[in-house]
């Protein structure tokens, strides 16, 4: 069935509805740009400060005692709350931070070892990411939240959806959920990894940024995402990817009841599609062609339009 929606033009494969009420989605064309682009300025703009644009600077002390820094802009109880990926920090959320704080209140956390977060967490965990998540909602005394995750940030939204109960509303992740099976692995390849990580870090970690990007990307904001990745600390780094390891999704999603949505570049890996529909029932997958694995900087427009009408379904 072909649909237009927003200037794109959707093809929609229902998969066994009765059974399975996901849907694909394959956009092929452009969402009408609007006046004001957001890839305007881009650079200037992740080099300066979200403060800049009207957003409270502020922290809580995690569980495990590290300082988790966050930005916040709007006094209403309902809000979306932004969640960065491996090794980033909420500057990657800069053209979403801008465009739905004019509407919504709108939120975007460091996870702790991350951005301006305290980075002395002994353990990273999953679970801990979703507790650095799960606490500033609480603290703010949310009534009700859309997470959006890009990349790790998927699962430390899973993670935190699963502790907030009724507090959460929707679950939107940003080129992550490829593979809802992942149980975690083992430990002695986890030992395995590990050693790998610390003998060829620098190695590893530039074949992984090479993999983020397409032909089309533009050389400037690839130039930036490059050079912010490795300024991250080698042991945060580590911890990270153990972390990453370790995420089971069918025992976290197991205790999820709510709606989940993906939107995945067709570049970056492959996403399971009937294993990730048998695992979580209420999932909707999506894709965009001719971008990279940073969708929300490269396509900032398009994707603002598009989160804009998840969020409002």
């Amino acid at each position: 069935m072909l649909e237009e929606n927003f200037g794109i033009v959707l093809i929609m494969i229902k998969k066994n509805l009765a059974k399975k009420p996901a849907l694909i989605t394959l956009l092929i064309l452009s969402l009408p740009i609007s006046a004001e682009s957001f890839q305007d300025g881009l650079i200037d703009k992740l080099n300066s400060s979200i403060t800049d644009i009207g957003f409270k600077k502020d922290h809580i002390i995690s569980d495990d005692g590290v300082m988790i820094n966050y930005y916040i802009k709007g006094s209403k109880k309902n809000a979306l709350v932004f969640v960065h990926g491996y090794s980033c920090s909420s500057e990657y959320w800069w053209p979403q931070l801008e465009y739905f704080s004019k509407k919504y209140t709108t939120i975007a956390v460091d996870l702790a070892g991350h951005g301006k977060s305290g980075l002395n967490r002994k353990e990273y965990s999953m679970d801990a990411f979703g507790d650095d998540v799960k606490s500033v909602i609480e603290h703010l005394d949310l009534d009700q939240v859309v997470l959006i995750g890009h990349s790790m940030g998927g699962p430390v939204i899973v993670k935190a959806a699963g502790s907030l109960g009724a507090k959460s509303r929707l679950i939107i992740g940003v080129d992550t959920f490829h593979d809802l099976t992942t149980e975690g692995i083992g430990r002695f390849a986890r030992i395995a990894v590990n050693s790998m990580f610390q003998l060829f870090y620098d190695s590893m970690t530039k074949n992984s940024i090479d993999d983020f990007f397409i032909d089309k990307t533009d050389e400037d904001l690839e130039d930036w995402i490059r050079n912010d990745a490795l300024k991250s600390p080698k042991n945060i780094s580590q911890g990270t990817l153990d972390a990453l390891l370790t995420m089971n999704y069918p025992e976290s999603l197991s205790e999820l009841s709510i709606p989940m949505i993906a939107l995945n570049a067709r570049s970056f890996r492959e996403t399971k599609l009937d294993s990730n529909f048998d695992t979580y029932k209420d999932i909707q997958i999506e894709f965009m062609e001719d971008v990279g694995h940073f969708i929300m900087l490269e396509r900032p427009d398009e994707f603002n339009k598009w989160l804009e009408a998840k969020i409002s379904e």
